[in-house]
This record gives structure tokens, sequence and C-alpha cells, in this order.
């Protein structure tokens, strides 16, 4: 066994490698270092009676390996594995240890901090015939997490053709129990769809079949992810394992960007979970590497904690903490998207009154959103992809209006769709420009090809800098799921360099990551963006509850939430939206310039609010609490509440929201100390008082919002 220590994770190579590479293989383990010396020692065989009577298969537990690779035509030695994991290939038998080898510890000097000391520790897995797989974990010194991320190297003289590539494995859960660990591991995932992202789901083992046989025959696994281009239409790339019994859980975020999976294998006393991008099972991949090619597996970012959900799922997060932000964007500015506003009929006259309203108010972008290319009676749905300005909606110019913009104090903002072209546009009708496919009543862009991606690179660039616009928001509106696996990887990989392509001309453009809502919120996406769309839950009454789910797959910071205000709103209702927008970066739309003076007031104090809670948004660690069952999203009851704790613990955001039936009151557990409450933001007759380490709103009533901006004297 190899065994290293980094910061609070100790991380283990145990297996049956001795150093003869004909023979050995690694597998991958991670636990709390606090807790790195309670590790149960396994049990050696089975001792059930059925067991005892049957031919005996080997020891009780076995080492999942931190690689797998699969190829057409493999043979497979086990009798059920088929059909539910490619992991039992004649391929992933083969590989076996070539080199394990931890770099030495380097320094990386950064332009803000003292040098930062890394360590790669690599381990080669090579089949004997060509193909190598290069597993390499890094860890950078204070980070709680690793990346992990593995390469497939051809390194033969003929084509290797592969239908599985792990991005990762890791085995051995629970360590914790000698045997099987019945009823103590509990398996979280992330659900998504439109308007209903990252509803928390959380299954014992046994509810997913994945108890391990009573005797060593035979794997049952679960295999679940996303096969389209939007990698977050169905499942969020996260997976937790918790173990009940000791508290500790762990998990991973994969960097997906496009088709992937994630599974959970057993065949013995312990679980293993891994992933990477979609087989060919699963996602119709299938990749041929070249002679001396190299192909690389999506990333993965894993940790442990002992600790809960919501500890595990901030170390998980803090992985994206480097996304690229302009310079115009620490303080992270609140912005005005007039789509609940005109519903995609934008015009120059209805901007500018709208700006007019919000000047002073504290909005710093003005998104102009979809239909400013299509004239009025036009669907911009099926019209999208040719990209000029309407004339009618805008007789001066589009760039005339957002000069405008900016002369009133604004961030002119764009929406786009790049990557589609609509059925009534030019372009779709171009056979040269995209993919036969026909989704939604959209033609997709084969920004594969060089000649595709420049044209409308320049198209994008010249329009954005003629009217000086600072802030786009791109969309993509339909899922592509064909023709193949290796297509659709092939497109999301595209899309990608596109995004990086356009801020590489456009530095100090700040770029939203919108897909339907929520359809690509995913590392990938995050660590190229400056903002990613929570959810195109404009003004449905779920939408705080999407919010604060949000926090356990991205950075609040990042994340957009809509606040669509309404002239007929009461006042509980206009503060819940409110509220919901302190979960994260808050968008105002709707008909701010409808509101009575009593209303625009409330909205000013919460605007003012939200830039003092900034700092607490941008940087800090959220606990969830309430009486709202956790599953519920579109009719919830009880209430609930998000607690954003600043590094250091001594400041606070409270965020709390009610829902049906909230009862009398609602109280939330704060870190020890003598807490005040420097601004908050109720309805009235509901107040917010601290007692001891203990907030509480008084009289909630239901469908309502409340702010407090804490902080913790000593």
């Amino acid at each position: 066994m190899y065994a290293y220590v980094l910061d609070d994770l100790t991380v283990h190579y145990s297996g049956d490698f001795t150093g003869d590479p004909a023979t050995g293989t690694l597998g991958l383990e991670i636990l709390p270092t606090t807790l790195a010396d309670a590790a149960a020692g396994p049990r050696d065989r089975i001792d059930e009676a059925a067991a005892r009577h049957h031919p005996d298969t080997g020891p009780a537990r076995t080492v999942e390996p931190l690689a797998a690779a699969a190829r057409p035509g493999d043979a497979v030695h086990e009798p059920f594995a088929g059909g539910h994991t490619l992991r039992r290939s004649e391929t992933a038998a083969g590989l076996r240890v070539r080199r394990h080898e931890p770099s030495a510890a380097s320094s990386i000097t950064t332009t803000d901090a003292a040098p930062i000391t890394t360590i790669t520790i690599t381990t080669e897995l090579a089949t004997g015939d060509g193909l190598a797989l290069v597993h390499r974990l890094s860890h950078r010194a204070g980070d709680p997490f690793v990346r992990v991320r593995t390469s497939a190297v051809n390194e033969g003289t003929e084509p290797v053709v592969l239908d599985l590539l792990t991005s990762f494995t890791l085995t051995g859960l629970t360590p914790f129990a000698a045997g099987d660990a019945p009823g103590r591991l509990v398996v979280h995932r992330i659900r998504s769809a439109w308007s209903a992202e990252a509803r928390l789901v959380s299954e014992s083992v046994e509810q997913l079949g994945l108890e391990r046989p009573y005797v060593n025959i035979g794997t049952v696994a679960e295999r679940f992810g996303v096969t389209g281009t939007m990698p977050s239409a169905g499942w969020m790339p996260f997976l937790a394992i918790e173990d009940t019994a000791i508290g500790v859980l762990w998990g991973v975020q994969l960097a997906a960007g496009g088709p992937w999976q994630l599974e959970l294998v057993r065949s013995r006393d312990a679980l293993a979970i891994g992933g990477g991008p979609a087989d060919h099972d699963f996602g119709h991949w299938r990749h041929t590497l070249a002679p001396g090619e190299t192909y690389d597996a999506p990333e993965a970012v894993l940790t442990a904690v002992h600790g809960d959900l919501d500890a595990l799922c901030a170390r998980l997060t803090a992985a994206q903490a480097g996304h690229p932000r302009p310079a115009l964007e620490p303080e992270l500015p609140i912005q005005f998207n007039e789509y609940a506003t005109t519903w995609g009929n934008p015009t120059h006259e209805r901007v500018l009154g709208l700006a007019d309203r919000l000047q002073g108010s504290g909005v710093r972008y003005f998104t102009i959103d979809c239909g400013w290319f299509s004239d009025p009676g036009t669907n911009w749905g099926r019209s999208h992809g040719d990209w000029e300005p309407s004339t009618v909606r805008f007789p001066g110019g589009l760039a005339a209006t957002a000069r405008a913009l900016r002369t009133r104090g604004f961030v002119p903002g764009l929406w786009w769709e790049p990557e589609t072209a609509g059925e009534l546009s030019k372009a779709y009708a171009d056979p040269d420009l995209h993919l036969p496919q026909h989704v939604a009543a959209r033609h997709f862009l084969d920004l594969r090809r060089p000649e595709v991606a420049g044209l409308l690179l320049d198209r994008m660039t010249a329009l954005l800098r003629d009217g000086d616009f600072g802030y786009l928001k791109i969309d993509y509106n339909a899922n592509l799921t064909g023709p193949d696996g290796t297509t659709v990887r092939q497109l999301t990989d595209a899309s990608r360099r596109f995004i990086q392509d356009l801020s590489a001309r456009l530095p100090d453009l700040v770029i939203e990551n919108c897909s339907g809502g929520g359809h690509r919120i995913d590392p990938a996406y995050a660590g190229i963006t400056a903002v990613s769309s929570g959810s195109d839950a404009f003004e449905a009454r779920e939408a705080p509850v999407i919010a604060a789910n949000l926090h356990r797959v991205l950075l609040p910071r990042q994340s957009l939430v809509w606040v669509t205000l309404r002239a007929e709103d009461p006042e509980p209702a206009l503060i819940s939206k409110l509220a919901a927008g302190f979960l994260g970066r808050m968008c105002l739309s709707g008909d701010p310039d409808r509101l009575d003076e009593e209303q625009w007031r409330v909205v000013r104090r919460a605007l003012a609010l939200y830039e003092e809670a900034a700092p607490l948004i941008a940087d800090g660690t959220s606990l969830q609490g309430g009486t709202r069952p956790p599953h519920a999203m579109r009719n919830p009851t009880g209430w609930q509440s998000v607690l954003r704790l600043s590094p250091d613990r001594r400041q606070a955001l409270a965020v709390l929201h009610t829902f049906d039936a909230p009862g009398d009151s609602a109280t939330v557990a704060l870190p020890a100390g003598a807490w005040t409450a420097s601004a908050t933001l109720t309805p009235s007759g509901t107040p917010l008082t601290i007692a001891g380490p203990r907030l509480r709103w008084h009289h909630p009533a239901p469908w309502s919002g409340a702010v407090a901006l804490l902080s913790r004297a000593g």
C-alpha cells in the first residue's frame, strides 16, 4: 500500500501490487486524515452458512482498479455483468501497473499570493499490447479536494478503439466496516430538469439493489448519467456516498462537459464508484486512438469529509473557485434582464423606459434578451441564426440602444444562442453550416469545423464591439442526442472551445452560461464562464427551493437567480422573490416601472442590502436547514433556511423562505457566540430576533421570505 497525507485527506493506493508489473493492480481510497487510523481491516472470507456450503470463490473483499477501459469485442468472463457495466471487460482485467510515482513537491507562483505547493501522483497501467492508461491525482496545498484525470495512450503501431475510458474510480467503500456494512450506506444523487434543477435524491444501497450477492459470484451495478449535449438534463454530474454509522461522506463532481456516466459497482463486500465519458453501452461513444495519440477523460474532483452533506458539497464546489472573473466582477453586480418583461419582444423605447426607472437603484448590467433579431410577429425561437438586429425594434440600430444604456450608467448585455439556427433563418437552410438533425425547430451548427466557428466568432465579436456590450448571455435551448455519442462529445468539446476563443477575443466580456436555465450547470462550463443560469424559474413559487439546492453543485457567486417583480405582488410575495436573489447572483426582471412607491421602496432596500451581503455570497460556506421535505419542489410545505458563513465564521447571511403550512416560527441555529443583526428584510409584523445562538423568525406568513445580515462579537 502507498499512503499520502494531503492536508486533511489521506490517499491510499491499495491492492495486490508487489512490484511485479505482470500481476499488480491498484485501487484508490480516500479518507479524512483524522479518521485514517479508524479504518477496519476487511474480513477474509464470508462466514454465512450458505457461503460455507458453496465452492470457495476467494476473499470477501477485492480492490476495484483505479482505472478501466474496454474495447469492442472484449471477452467478458463474468456471466451477469453484460448490459450493466463495461468494467468487467477483458481489457480492464488485463491492465497491470507499470509505474507508480509521486512528483517531487513543486511550487506554483501566483500573482496575488505566496507560492503554492502542489503534488501529482502518477500511476501508469498497461495491457502489454500497446494500450496504456495514465492516471494522475493532483493536490494543491490547502485545497480540500483532489483532482483526478485519466488519459489513454496508444503506444502501439495499430489503431486502438475504445468503448470505455474511466476518469476515476474510488474503491473500498466503506473502509470503516469489516463486512458489507448493511443498513449504513446512503447514496446521494442530484436530479435535474427544466425549472426543477438540483433535486436531491438520497437512497440506501439496499434501495438501489446494491447489496452484495450471498456468495462471491456476479457484480451488481447502477449506471446513470446524460447522453446528450446538455450535461445536466436529467442528472447533475455528482455522486456522494455516506457512511451513516461513522458520519463520513465521499463525493465526486465530474467536469463532464458533454455525455457522461457515473457508476456504483459491487461484487463483494465493498462498494466502488467511478465514472467518465458515457461509454458505448450507455452513450454510444466509441473513440479510435491513432498510433501515438492520447485521449483525456474529463477531470473528476474527489473528496471525503467527517461531517454532513453540506460540508462535502462545500469542499467539492471549492474546486470551482478559480473561474475567470473580469475586473468589473468582484462586487457581484446586480443585473436586470428584460425577458420576463417583454417575453422576447424588446424595443428601443421599452428598454430605455425600464432603464430610466432603474437608474440609481444599484443595478449595473442591463441585458437585452432574445428577440432583438426578429421583427414583431415573428417567433424568435424559429428565426434566430442570422443575427441581424431588427430595424423595426431598434430603428437607430442595436448599438445605439446599447450606447444609450451606457450613458445611463449601465453595462449593456445581450442574449445569444450561437450554437443553433432556427428553421426560419437563412443559416438553417445552409447545409454547409450544420448537422442535419432537427430538434425543437433548430439545426445545430457544426462548430467542430474551423470555418463555421470562425464565421460565427467574427459576427459575434463585431456586433458586441460595435455596441460596447460588456455582458453576454449564451443560451442553448435544445438537447442533441445523436447521431452518435462520439459526435455529441465532439460537439460539446467544440462548444467550450468556442466560448474560450470568444473570451480570448473579448477578455473583459462577462459571459453567462445558460441552457434553457440550468441544463449546462457543470464544472466544465463553470470553469470558463463567470455566471451560470441557475434556472428558468422566472417567477415560479419553487424558485427559492431551486436556488438553495444549487448551492450543492455551484458556487452562489456564479448562480444567477431570477427575481421577477410584478405590480400585483403583495409584500410577502415581493420579499420572497427578493430574498431568493440573495441565494446567488440577483437578476431582476418583470415590471419595475409598474410598481407603486411602497413596493419600489422595498425593492430599493433589498438591493442596498444585497450590496452589503455580496462578499458573503461571493465567499463563504452554506448550511441548509428547515422543515421542508427534501424532495418537495413544486408543492413544498414548511420552511427552509440557508445560512451563509464567512470563512472566519464571524459574519453570516441568513435567507429564509416559507411555503404551505410553515408553522408559528422558523429557527436557525448559529455558531456559538454573541450574534447581532446589522440589517434585516422581512414583511411587516414578522420580525427576526436573536436569542443565544438562535435566529428566530416570528409568525411568518405562507409563501414569504426574510433576510438577515449577522455579525459575531469577540
